[in-house]
């Protein structure tokens, strides 16, 4: 089983975040696990890019192993 995180780094922000989905999903395969990755990074860019409030200096989401 795989579940999905995203590390943001913000510029405002001394330490990078690692965030979890909350209701978490887990993923039988990492390869189903990486295409909602996709999806959900797309998504966040969009969201944090649309607030303009947020500077990102480095944004990862991927899967690890639960």
């Amino acid at each position: 089983m795989f579940k999905m995180f995203a590390i943001i780094c913000a510029v405002t922000v001394m330490d990078c975040v690692t965030l979890y989905e909350d209701p978490p999903r887990t993923f039988n395969t990492k390869q189903e696990c990486e295409a909602a990755s996709s999806i959900k990074a797309e998504q966040t860019l969009e969201m944090l890019t649309d607030e303009g409030e947020l500077t990102v200096e480095h944004f990862e989401v991927g899967c690890e192993k639960q």
